[in-house]
């Protein structure tokens, strides 16, 4: 039996055997699969996923509010509703040569902003109504998908943790 230490300040007691399967179990994180039900019958869909996304967080943050209060008034089935994280995107820009040093900007950061509504048992009488209406009060810059949700959906929402060797 040994001590290590995790961090700057916790100290835990394992053994030398088991340490090495912790490590890995830890390194291999495993997400449950979420439960998909079925849809009711034939004339709904099944758990069908908005996605709004844009580089204004707060119009893609108010367009998923709006999504997600016009369902609840049309009084359809909001199955989940969440964030995902925010992308970082890199772009290099291709500076002119008749340029200052000081007024050439080389480099810009995209992030893309993302939420998602679940929708569960949609009819497909009001689908095509849902679907005109998101359309027509879609805000500039925003954009949205429509896809059957599937269990890479469930597991994308989710940050994996990779354990640092140092601490190791």
């Amino acid at each position: 039996m040994s001590w290590r230490k995790i961090g700057q300040f916790q100290a835990t007691r394992c053994y030398a055997d088991n340490f090495d399967e912790e490590v890995e179990e830890l390194r291999v994180q495993q997400i449950a699969d979420q439960e998909i039900p079925p849809p009711a019958d034939d004339t709904v869909h099944e758990v069908l996923n908005i996605k709004a996304f844009g580089y204004d967080c707060t119009l893609v943050e108010h367009f998923a509010q709006y999504t997600h209060n016009l369902s609840k008034n049309m009084s359809l089935s909001v199955f989940d509703s969440y964030a995902l994280p925010a992308k970082a995107t890199l772009v290099h820009a291709i500076q002119g040569t008749g340029l200052k040093e000081k007024d050439r900007i080389k480099d810009y950061t995209l992030t893309t902003y993302q939420r998602v509504i679940q929708i569960q048992d949609l009819p497909s009488k009001r689908a095509s109504l849902l679907l005109d209406l998101l359309q027509l009060n879609l805000p500039e810059g925003v954009s949205f998908t429509i896809t059957p949700h599937t269990q890479e959906h469930y597991k994308e929402r989710f940050i994996r943790k990779e354990i640092p060797d140092s601490l190791l």
